[in-house]
């Protein structure tokens, strides 16, 4: 009786009598226990009859002496591909299953002669990727080596340079980050070419997508940033306070990084690295969120306005408790729409990392280094802008605008607002009639936060809809009329009374003074009136003027009709009656849609408004 003549006996009786072919097969392995087959055999048919116990005994005997024939290594293969979870199947249900009841130092030496058998490197990092995840004491012997294969092939020019990266930074660095008791032999130099490709890539992708990071497949990329910062720190004993993300917060992240400046001994502090590092991160992710909203709320920063007659903006209670001193009025008051604080907060906080990398010679060197090494220029191009005009360097931030990728819409407004803050109101107004031609679809709502009280600066967060751009593109021309000097020219009041309807009654206090200036000029004529003015407020104080206890003015408002002072007999009768329609026939449109009837004056009537601004 033989080998073969046993495993088919077995075989023929798997198929009606299992017990039967189990019996067979005990007495093949025990006549035959150095035989190939005989053994494989017995493993198959534990296999198909779902025993996972037996299956495993059997497995671990193969796997300690026939390690080497092939047959054996295309189950290997599925075995490790079914702890890779590449494909869903019953039977890699089974095989997982299968290697939890294999002893410990099976499982290890499987798992590291598959990995030494594999001749595809990419596979072989796999292997040991999963070996360390189900051996975190085999990372002593094989993590330095792993990060640095990896890290070499992910710094290739082959199309599989980002599958390396992935493994490494989406895979391998988390776990080795969490076994904080382990420290691996890496060279500085290795760990700081593995912090500058991670974030040179990751930085590059957040510009290509804000909101995802398709290349890396990594589903949460700051997560794989930040855990790569704790990685390094750890190995190159940085602060922990720096590169602990942690339940974290951005506010409070950043009294961290202050403090750390704070305590630094700058006379001997030569080796800036781990508070520039750390900065830089911060400064893109606070970017990367402020970007994202800027974007997905459609929102341009600008120059707006103030009015010293209105109350400053309240002060929050923290921040006034610190301040003895009047408010300093180069620092901006920053506004938005719908109290949308992650907007100003993310911006501001990146405005202190620039600061901040900026406030000594060591932190700038190394940041200058470091921002053409990892490609920062272009990314921040458009922090720049909106930086400089925080700052208040207007032509830099023109400068800038001309090379900055940004929306056509979004340029001119952002250069109307800075040739306004210029006094060069004439240019603005171009700005502003470059604008209306390119309006948005979205229809919006005004604002209230374009004028606040005081002195300060004020910037705003616009909403990039056809209102809010519209009232802010009122605001400015009505605003440079009223500054340039011709306060008491007809023309200059007229443009004034129709800009103020756009989002009445917030310019309401300006119309005291407008009538004041009527009324001391005895006369007021305004070609544009049955065209553009429908505001019943504003039509009502002309009429009072107008009217005997109003003064009796002059009202030149009708198309060839001369109209003069009234006198005391009724000989202009008529006269009266005419303006009388002709108020009552502006009164009854005053539910026209204001804001068309405010774009097409600007429009219409630009060659009539450019001389009250020049």
């Amino acid at each position: 009786m033989d080998e073969e003549y046993v495993i088919q006996k077995a075989k023929q009786a798997l198929q009606t009598d299992p017990l039967s072919a189990k019996a067979w097969m005990l007495t093949a392995k025990t006549l035959y226990p150095n035989n190939f087959g005989v053994q494989f055999e017995a493993y198959k048919i534990e296999k198909c009859s779902g025993h996972v116990k037996e299956t495993a005994k059997c497995f671990s005997n193969l796997i300690g002496k026939f390690q080497q024939q092939p047959e054996f290594w295309e189950e290997i293969n599925l075995v490790t591909a079914a702890l890779r979870m590449e494909t869903e199947s019953k039977e890699n249900d089974f095989l997982c299953e299968m290697f939890k009841h294999i002893s410990a130092d099976v499982q290890h030496k499987l798992l590291l002669l598959t990995a030494d058998h594999c001749k595809d490197i990419h596979e072989r990092c796999k292997l040991l990727l999963l070996l360390l995840q189900r051996f975190p004491s085999a990372i002593r012997t094989h993590g330095s080596s792993l990060v640095e294969t990896l890290l070499s092939h992910s710094l290739s020019a082959s199309t599989d340079a980002n599958c390396f990266h992935k493994l490494l930074v989406c895979d391998l660095l988390p776990l080795l980050n969490s076994q904080s008791n382990i420290t691996l032999e890496l060279a500085p130099k290795v760990i700081f070419t593995l912090l500058h490709k991670t974030l040179k890539l990751h930085i590059s992708t957040l510009k290509e997508n804000q909101q995802s990071n398709k290349d890396l497949s990594c589903s949460e990329p700051w997560s794989q940033l930040f855990c790569v910062i704790e990685f390094v720190g750890k190995q190159l004993g940085w602060d922990p306070q720096l590169v602990n993300f942690t339940n974290w917060t951005k506010e409070n992240y950043w009294q961290r990084l202050m403090h750390f400046y704070q305590s630094a001994n700058w006379d001997d502090f030569t080796n800036p690295k781990q508070l520039v590092y750390c900065l830089i991160l911060f400064l893109i992710y606070c970017l990367h969120q402020y970007n994202m909203n800027m974007s997905m709320e459609n929102y341009v920063m600008i120059e707006a306005f103030t009015d010293a007659s209105l109350p400053s903006p309240q002060i929050p209670e923290h921040k006034a408790k610190k301040r003895k001193t009047e408010v300093d009025l180069n620092v901006p008051h920053l506004s938005t729409e719908n109290s949308n604080k992650s907007i100003t907060s993310n911006f501001m906080l990146a405005v202190n990392c620039w600061d901040l990398l900026h406030s000594t010679d060591e932190i700038n060197s190394e940041f200058t280094s470091l921002s053409t090494m990892l490609g920062l220029e272009v990314w921040l191009s458009s922090f720049y802008i909106d930086y400089s005009i925080y700052k208040g360097k207007y032509e830099e931030a023109l400068k800038r605008l001309d090379c900055d990728g940004r929306a056509p819409i979004m340029k001119a407004i952002t250069k109307a607002c800075i040739h306004y803050t210029q006094y060069n109101y004439l240019v603005a107004f171009e700005n502003v009639i470059e604008t209306l031609n390119l309006l948005p679809t979205n229809i919006g709502t005004t604002s209230t936060q374009l004028v606040v009280g005081g002195n300060q600066r004020h910037l705003h967060f616009l909403p990039l809809t056809k209102l809010a751009v519209l009232q802010f593109c009122s605001k400015l021309v009505l605003r440079s009329i009223r500054q340039k000097g011709a306060k008491s020219s007809d023309m200059a009041i007229g443009h004034t009374l129709v800009l103020m309807q756009i989002d009445w009654p917030q310019e309401e206090e300006m119309l005291p003074s407008l009538m004041e200036e009527i009324s001391r000029a005895g006369s007021f004529a305004y070609p544009h009136f049955q065209d553009y003015l429908i505001q019943v407020d504003i039509l009502e104080e002309l009429a009072y003027l107008w009217s005997i206890p109003g003064g009796k003015i002059t009202l030149d408002i009708v198309p060839n009709l001369t109209t003069r002072r009234m006198g005391t007999r009724l000989a202009d009768k008529g006269m009266k009656d005419v303006i009388r329609q002709a108020i009552r026939k502006q009164i009854s449109r005053c539910n026209e849609p204001i804001h068309e009837l405010i774009h097409s004056f600007l429009v219409q009537e630009k060659l009539q408004i450019s001389p009250t601004l020049n």
